[in-house]
């Protein structure tokens, strides 16, 4: 498959002449015929993957000097762990500190700080065997960290002379350039650096599917419900495991490893493309699976340790000081692997991310525990009738404080009444579970199909808290992973390993220039397009199963993104048919569709005020308004707190914009809508831009505005959704032959 850049039509120059990246930035790239020196040292590169990686990691860092403090810091914290810890339990006489001893209640003085801590020789001599292996361990992880980090330096180091020779960006420019600005660059640089010579030019698509090889087969390895195991755990339901942990053996199981299936970054294996050897390979890579667990089962007693002592040092001011944060949520593991686009870099994972935070907790904060709020109020009274009264006596007399154990219980307490109060909702909250999900649902772009009209249901809130899990949760999950990665290692996981080998051969291909990939992350709709989701119709043999058809439509969003993403990427034939299909789509229903009526009146808006679908985060005021009273109404602001929707008009402008919504840079080019969006089609086709009194020409200045195209992309996967309802329910005859009931797991 050919993959080429698409020329600007404003600009039709030649490969070899200057080009145009941006609007905002333009420089020279005509070939120094002098300097060939200079030129061959970025020319064919051995890696290219672990350059791009750099290249990509050097912005997202911001730059070579962030990324020194980064390596610098890390080496000293690792120091300072292991040091206070070992100071903690080994170095300090706790019965002359805490008076435990008759000698140390004689004693009438201060005690001072040289008294309580020990001197090295002491601590030495106490120091048991068990500390002594940990201290050895620690010293040979730090210099191997060390290695590491030196390394990755003299790596970055060459990454930013790269930055200011081949893509001409000073370490100055980079905070203000976004990635999709640096990739243009990189593109350009291919033609005049050859950075690789199996072609002449690369794609967006090329960059993507080489810092992305690895994590699109773990897309799609969730995806088809591969990974990530499901336990059953006796008097609770399944419990998804994909701790990080996990995700780390997971990697070295079928990536990084020694014995994985990639011999290199971006080649399989030649074995794991013949089905004869497809046995022989399943018992090795069990057997290898098997030799990981051990290992892990060796070092669990470690990483628990270190995993205590971080959670301890990082978390705990935080937890006195709001106690409410154990109650907060985050996206888990497993939740940002069936939320992610094939070809979706980190940064533009968190920012979908980030805008979809406080929908989601505002959904979770829907279902609410009448039973837990009733006990929560009665403690929150009782301990706070003895916080106050503890308080008033500590303000009476101050010595009421020398009094054994008194700030350890007003500290407790204050911690007592700040988590009962996180669990009482706010009285003055209307709930609408299905306008909420819609909402996430807006910023996602992923739901199953059997959540629709369920979104007030106990299912699908516990569905969604899977992908949405309590911070509390996530913190058990660390720290007991410790113990459970080496048994689901050593028991679960081997009898997955046929279904990864054939899952590996089925679905790799060879693509000229990049290597062996993921073949959904070529987003070839005629291949792997399902038809429950408007593909075209494709020849199907009589031994073919669905297996090569992604679940959730998966396939399609991630082309619908990744064209909203990269405007100028030209895609196949086939990827245009089909997103015109679904303008086509957009143009019959635009009058019957509630999301289409909702996007125009965003539209109408979006000049003076947030849309209701392009980001529903914003800081600049809070309201205490219902969702119900007006359905699917523009709305600014979502409260991190309340369950409500604010529809009071906000009057400020481009100022809060989608840029300042989230804590991701917003790093898109979504300054315009992207050719085949929804809205572009319905911008273009429906009204006449020539028409002073037409609606839509109007709104021409918004093309200049991020929150178009963001509203584009949303809009376009919300009815790309709407859609796939009404095919479930029979509203298209020329779909009527799919069968709604089979299993959308289907094997390899």
């Amino acid at each position: 498959m050919d993959y080429r850049t698409l020329v600007s039509e404003e600009n039709d120059t030649p490969e070899g002449q200057d080009q145009t990246l941006s609007p905002f930035i333009q420089f020279d790239t005509q070939e120094d015929e002098t300097n060939t020196e200079k030129q061959s040292r970025w020319s064919h590169q051995k890696d290219l993957d672990d350059f791009f990686a750099r290249v990509y990691q050097y912005h997202q860092r911001h730059g070579f000097f962030c990324i020194v403090l980064s390596e610098i810091f890390g080496l000293v914290q690792f120091v300072f762990i292991v040091s206070f810890t070992l100071l903690i339990f080994q170095c300090i006489d706790y019965p002359l500190l805490f008076r435990s001893t008759p000698a140390a209640r004689n004693i009438t003085e201060k005690i001072h700080f040289n008294e309580v801590i020990q001197s090295p020789q002491q601590c030495l001599h106490h120091m048991s065997l068990l500390t002594r292996l940990c201290i050895l361990l620690s010293i040979i992880y730090w210099l191997y960290r060390l290695s590491r980090a030196i390394y990755n330096l003299l790596s970055y180091f060459n990454i930013r002379a790269f930055y200011a020779q081949a893509l001409d960006i000073k370490p100055n420019d980079l905070l203000n350039m976004t990635w999709h600005e640096v990739q243009q660059r990189l593109l350009i640089a291919q033609r005049t650096h050859h950075l690789c010579i199996h072609k002449s030019n690369l794609t967006e698509l090329d960059i993507h599917n080489r810092l992305l090889r690895f994590k699109n087969y773990e897309v799609a390895l969730v995806n088809k419900g591969i990974l990530p195991p499901r336990l059953r755990i006796p008097f609770l339901s399944d419990i998804i495991f994909l701790t990080t942990g996990f995700k780390f053996n997971l990697r070295l199981i079928l990536f990084w490893g020694p014995y994985a299936p990639f011999d290199q970054r971006w080649h399989l294996r030649q074995e794991y493309k013949i089905y004869s050897q497809r046995e022989k390979l399943s018992k090795q890579l069990s057997q290898f699976i098997l030799l990981y667990g051990l290992a892990n089962l060796l070092l669990s007693p470690f990483i628990f340790i270190w995993q205590v002592l971080n959670l301890f040092y990082g978390y705990t001011e935080l937890v006195r000081r709001e106690p409410g944060v154990l109650g907060s949520r985050r996206w888990s593991n497993y939740g940002r692997f069936y939320l992610r686009h094939f070809n979706e870099l980190d940064h533009s994972l968190n920012q979908r991310l980030n805008r979809g935070y406080r929908p989601a907790m505002g959904y979770m904060n829907s279902f609410v525990n009448y039973s837990v709020v009733e006990m929560a109020k009665f403690i929150s009274f009782t301990t706070g009738a003895i916080l106050a009264v503890l308080i008033l006596l500590t303000v009476y007399d101050e010595d009421v404080l020398n009094v054994e154990h008194m700030l350890t219980t007003i500290t407790s307490l204050g911690v007592v009444i700040g988590v009962c109060r996180s669990l009482i909702p706010d009285e003055h909250a209307v709930f609408d579970p299905e306008q909420m999900l819609q909402l996430v649902l807006a910023q996602v772009h992923y739901q199953p199909d059997a959540w629709k009209d369920r979104a007030h249901t106990d299912y699908v809130q516990a569905e969604f808290g899977q992908m949405f899990q309590l911070k509390y949760v996530y913190f058990l999950e660390e720290l007991l992973s410790a113990f459970v990665t080496p048994l689901v290692l050593c028991f679960h996981l081997p009898r997955k390993s046929l279904q990864i080998i054939d899952f590996l051969r089925n679905f790799t291909v060879d693509v000229q220039g990049v290597g062996d990939v993921c073949s959904f992350a070529q987003l070839d709709v005629a291949k792997h397009g399902d038809l429950k989701w408007f593909a075209p119709i494709r020849p199907k043999s009589s031994n073919e199963t669905d297996g090569g058809i992604t679940n959730d439509g998966k396939l399609e969003l991630s082309l619908m993104h990744f064209h909203h993403t990269n405007p100028n990427w030209q895609m196949p034939k086939q990827c245009e048919v089909y997103l015109e299909k679904i303008q086509e789509r957009a143009l019959e229903n635009v009058h019957d569709s509630s999301i289409l009526q909702q996007s125009m009146n965003d539209m109408q808006t979006l000049q003076g005020q947030r849309s209701f679908y392009s980001d529903p985060l914003s800081t600049t005021s809070l309201h205490n308004r219902s969702v119900i009273s007006k359905p699917l109404i523009n709305t600014t602001l979502y409260s991190p707190s309340h369950t409500t929707v604010s529809v009071q008009p906000n009057t400020s402008m481009i100022q809060n914009s989608c840029l300042n919504g989230g804590i991701s840079k917003a790093d898109l080019p979504y300054r315009s809508l992207a050719h085949f969006g929804v809205l572009s089609k319905l911008q273009t086709q429906m009204f006449d831009t020539t028409d002073p009194q037409s609606f839509m020409s109007s709104l021409a200045p918004l093309q200049s505005l991020p929150g178009t195209a963001q509203l584009d992309m949303n809009v376009s996967c919300l009815f790309m959704h709407e859609l796939r309802h009404k095919y479930k329910y029979g509203e298209y005859e020329d779909l009527e032959h799919i069968n709604e009931d089979q299993n959308d797991e289907s094997k390899c």
